[in-house]
């Protein structure tokens, strides 16, 4: 590694404990919720947030990319985090929960399309930014259901990143690319990374299904954490070496029968869990090659809308039971997909 490369990802690894504390704050308010209120009225406050912090990235992240103003929304949206604290804390819980869900979306793209800037759409650099924002929602969730409202460290937190993501300098932009590449509609390409944002997004379901079952269990909830992030710093360095598809292929087909079959066994769920994750390092890298003048969207499209989907089978209230079978068939058609593609062509990544 030289010392270009080296120092390339600085700005990746500050955005992803950016990325940490952000979502840290977002479980540290979902939590406080959820201790507060019934099942059915927290249920709902999570569909919400999940509708607004997930669902609505694409959306942000094409203004974002239209407006050029990746900065702007990265450090927008840790403000609206930080308001949304003091609105908690204030008592309007409902409030704070829009505030939140918005402010989680823009700070998610807006971050994600300065790494893939930083890195010219590298999946370790990817891996990076992503892996600290499951720690964090653990770590955040945990410190609520053991009582510790910590709103005050995270707020200041929150505050000191905007400073940080607007002083830090950004790398000048590509000459390599002097007009954004044509994108491309329905290649071979868009069909598998369907496939495998379908099963990134169904591994949410998973995670969201242990938690529910595991209330209370913070050591588990922080042991998956910890695990998700790891399995994101991990795999977004071995796609970027030993080749997307080789990784992807690989880390789907064991993570398939692991999460199949774990139930509630840590021994099988963490590694399942850890490789599964590991995959969307480079689902970002290489949505970003697809749309390569719109990094912001990209990014949005895999850290925001496969999570967003992954809730889709809780509310239409599909049987828990048919979720492994469904997971594993979809993931090892995403494995075969990715067996039979070339591999991802390095197109750079247009700096708008």
């Amino acid at each position: 590694m030289n010392l270009q490369t080296s120092l390339s990802y600085r700005l990746p690894f500050a955005l992803g404990i950016a990325h940490g504390i952000s979502d840290g704050a977002a479980g540290l308010l979902l939590g406080s919720l959820a201790t507060n209120s019934s099942a059915t009225q927290t249920t709902l406050l999570v569909l919400i947030y999940n509708a607004l912090a997930f669902g609505s990235q694409p959306l942000i992240g094409y203004f974002a990319d239209s407006l050029r103003s990746p900065r702007i929304f990265a450090s927008g949206g840790m403000v609206l985090l930080a308001a949304s604290l003091v609105t908690r804390g204030l008592g309007f819980g409902e409030v704070a929960v829009l505030v939140a869900g918005v402010g989680s979306a823009a700070f998610h793209v807006g971050a994600g399309a300065l790494t893939l800037r930083s890195c010219n759409g590298r999946s370790d650099a990817a891996g990076l930014f992503a892996a600290p924002g499951v720690i964090g929602l653990a770590m955040g969730g945990a410190l609520a259901v053991s009582g510790h409202y910590l709103y005050l460290p995270f707020f200041v937190s929150l505050l000191a990143f905007v400073f940080l993501i607007q002083a830090w300098p950004l790398p000048p932009r590509q000459t390599s690319v002097s007009k954004p590449i044509k994108e491309p509609i329905f290649e071979s390409h868009d069909w598998i990374m369907i496939g495998l944002l379908t099963a990134v997004a169904l591994r949410s379901l998973l995670w969201t299904s242990f938690q529910f079952a595991s209330a209370g269990q913070i050591t588990a909830l922080v042991a998956l954490g910890v695990a998700a992030g790891t399995g994101k710093i991990v795999g977004g360095f071995a796609a970027e070496r030993l080749g997307y598809r080789r990784w992807t292929m690989l880390s789907l087909l064991i993570a398939a029968p692991l999460l199949a079959f774990a139930g509630k066994k840590l021994a099988l769920l963490l590694p399942g869990v850890a490789l599964l994750q590991s995959s969307i390092p480079c689902s970002i890298a290489a949505m970003a090659r697809l749309l390569p003048a719109r990094p912001a969207t990209a990014a949005g499209l895999v850290l925001g809308l496969a999570v967003a989907l992954g809730g889709l089978p809780t509310l239409l209230a599909i049987p828990p039971a048919l979720t492994p079978a469904v997971a594993l068939v979809i993931i090892l058609i995403a494995a075969v997909g990715f067996w039979f593609t070339t591999e991802p062509k390095g197109r750079a990544i247009s700096n708008r």
